[in-house]
C-alpha cells in the first residue's frame, strides 16, 4: 500500500518573516501573479496585510536607504475615490492610446474610452485595500550622482511592490500593479491621499479577493517573442535565438 501523502499546507501568513515555510512554491507565485481586475469586496484580515506589507519592505534597498513609504488605504470611502481617480485615468488613457473606430468622432471615441474603463475597473471601486508605493527622499546624493541615485530609489519601490504582489497572489489575493491610469490624474491622488510635493508616487495596487484570477498568459503576450530571444549570453547581440516552445 502506498503511504498517503498529506497535501501541501499554504504558507502562513503571520509570525516572524524568518518562520516563512520552506514549502511555498516562488516558481507558482510568479507564474500565477496577473493583473486582476476583476474583485469582490470580501475584506482582507489584518495579520495577512501586516505581513504582505513586511514582505515588501524585506525587498533590496539601494545603498540601504529604504527611501520609499507605503501608503495604505483602507477606509472605504477613501478606497473609492481612489478607485474613481484611477477609473478616470484610465478612461483618459483608453482615449489617448486605443484607436477609435472609424468614423468616431472627438465625443464618441472619449464615450467608448469611458465604457471600456468602466467595464474593465468597475469592481475597482469595492476593492478593500489600495497600497501606493513611493519614493521618500531620506539622503542628499553627491552631484555625481543626481541622476543614478534617484533611479535606484524608484527601482527600490518597485523591488518592495513586486515582492507585495508576489507574497499576495502566494496567499490568494489579487493585484494589479497601475502606474499610467493614475499618472494622467496625478493631482487629484496626491490630494487625495495627502501626498507631500517632495514625494513620488510610483505604483499603486489594489489588493483583494478576485472573483477569479486570470488563466494563461496575458492577452498582449499570447503571441509574445519567446524568452531566449531576450537572454544575451556574456555580451550584448549574443542571443540564444528563438525556441520552438516559448516556455522551453
Amino acid at each position: 500500500m502506498q503511504p498517503t501523502r498529506s497535501a501541501p499546507r499554504a504558507a502562513t501568513v503571520s509570525g516572524d518573516i524568518a518562520t516563512e515555510e520552506a514549502n511555498v512554491d516562488v516558481a507558482a507565485a510568479i507564474r500565477g501573479r496577473r493583473a486582476v481586475r476583476d474583485y469582490t469586496d470580501r475584506p482582507v484580515p489584518d495579520d495577512v496585510l501586516d505581513r504582505l506589507l513586511r514582505l515588501a519592505l524585506a525587498a533590496p534597498t539601494g545603498s540601504g536607504a529604504q527611501a520609499w513609504d507605503l501608503v495604505v488605504v483602507r477606509d472605504p470611502d477613501l478606497g473609492r475615490r481612489v478607485a474613481e481617480i484611477v477609473i478616470d485615468g484610465g478612461a483618459r488613457y483608453f482615449a489617448i492610446n486605443r484607436p477609435r473606430a472609424e468614423g468616431a468622432d472627438d465625443e464618441a471615441h472619449a464615450a467608448w474610452a469611458r465604457g471600456n474603463a468602466e467595464r474593465l475597473l468597475a469592481t475597482y471601486r469595492h476593492v478593500p485595500v489600495w497600497v501606493l508605493g513611493c519614493v521618500t527622499p531620506r539622503r542628499e546624493y553627491p552631484p555625481e550622482m543626481a541622476q543614478t541615485g534617484p533611479l535606484d530609489d524608484v527601482m527600490s519601490v518597485a523591488f518592495a511592490m513586486e515582492n507585495l504582489m508576489l507574497a499576495a497572489r502566494a496567499v490568494g489575493l489579487g493585484t494589479c500593479p497601475t502606474t499610467a491610469f493614475w499618472q494622467l490624474e496625478e493631482q487629484r491622488l496626491r490630494a487625495a491621499l495627502e501626498i507631500p510635493d517632495d514625494v513620488r508616487p510610483v505604483v499603486l495596487t489594489p489588493v483583494g479577493y478576485p472573483t477569479r484570477f486570470p488563466e494563461g498568459r496575458p492577452p498582449a503576450l499570447r503571441n509574445g517573442r519567446p524568452w531566449r530571444t531576450f537572454v544575451h549570453d556574456d555580451a550584448y547581440g549574443h542571443g540564444r535565438g528563438e525556441a520552438a516552445d516559448p516556455a522551453a
